[in-house]
């Protein structure tokens, strides 16, 4: 990496390369050993959360380590760190947002807001319930124990629905998208061919990311030697339509982690996302007049 991106450079024994780390929370040295209270390291940790940690500070090695690289070929001038979360992460060996020292400014998030500059946050603090059945405030509270952490292998969770609290929130939700994509689609934004708003779910693994998009989407149901259709729950997003399959979906099933790792799709994330990258292929196949090849496996 360090060859290719200095490759310009090659012969030069003087530089004024000036680094902008984006996101930077995500690019520290490592800890092998916790420092100040309340601190923990990789071993601290156990099961989804020590999985995470370890991912975490792998990847924020490997870009340090590029940067120290670089630094001993040619010299870096200076380094600018840009992050909306300035801190370190549990894990890291310092303890859970405990601010980099090197920080310049905290900027709050309401100031933030107020500014402008980023995506308004709603947090519901309305509920006709009362005291400690208030749901969708606390909502990872109340379903985190109910979603699976894991498939079994040869299971399927198709159509075993959702925790009632997590379903009630996405119904909720899905309500107020509704009016805004009636809104798009009377107003002038729709005739100019401009994007209808997007509905985005957050999920913790790629399990229960697949439970909420059969929920949404729909899913194949065998019983016996036949293999029915079944519509999504919220019909703007379902992907079936008179028992088939949409042509083109309207929801898709994204894997981030699979999609920055820059490597290949693992097994088990292309079975659950079969419907997309065989529509992907199609239509990529239609555009260019080329069959798919590697690049688009």
């Amino acid at each position: 990496m360090v060859n290719r991106v200095l490759r310009e450079f090659s012969g030069s024994r003087t530089s004024e390369i000036v680094v902008l780390n984006d996101e930077a929370h995500h690019c520290y040295r490592g800890r092998v050993a916790a420092v100040g209270e309340n601190a923990t390291t990789e071993d601290d940790l156990a099961g989804e959360e020590k999985k995470e940690a370890h991912s975490r500070n792998a990847d924020a090695g490997v870009w340090f380590s590029g940067l120290r690289h670089i630094t001993r070929k040619i010299g870096i001038k200076t380094v600018y760190d840009l992050s909306a979360t300035p801190f370190f992460l549990k894990g890291s060996g310092y303890p859970e947002g405990y601010l980099f020292p090197w920080v310049v400014s905290d900027f709050s998030l309401m100031d933030a807001i107020e500014a402008g500059i980023v995506k308004i946050p709603r947090v519901p603090v309305d509920d006709d319930a009362t005291g400690d059945e208030v749901a969708y405030l606390h909502l990872w509270s109340k379903v985190g124990a109910e979603l699976p952490k894991r498939l079994p292998k040869g299971t399927t969770l198709a159509g075993q629905g959702l925790p009632g609290a997590l379903e009630g929130a996405l119904r909720s939700l899905y309500g107020n998208y509704a009016k805004a994509f009636a809104r798009w689609e009377s107003s002038d934004a729709a005739a100019r061919g401009e994007t209808p708003p997007v509905f985005i779910v957050v999920c913790n693994n790629t399990t229960v990311s697949k439970l909420v998009y059969d929920f949404v989407s729909g899913f194949e149901q065998a019983a016996g030697r036949v293999t029915t259709v079944v519509p999504g729950a919220l019909p703007l997003f379902s992907n079936v339509a008179d028992g088939r399959w949409l042509p083109r979906p309207r929801t898709i099933l994204v894997d981030s982690i699979q999609l920055e790792s820059g490597e290949g799709l693992k097994e088990d994330f292309k079975k659950i996302a079969a419907a997309e990258i065989e529509a992907f292929k199609a239509e990529y196949s239609a555009r260019t007049g080329r069959p798919t090849d590697r690049r688009t496996r």
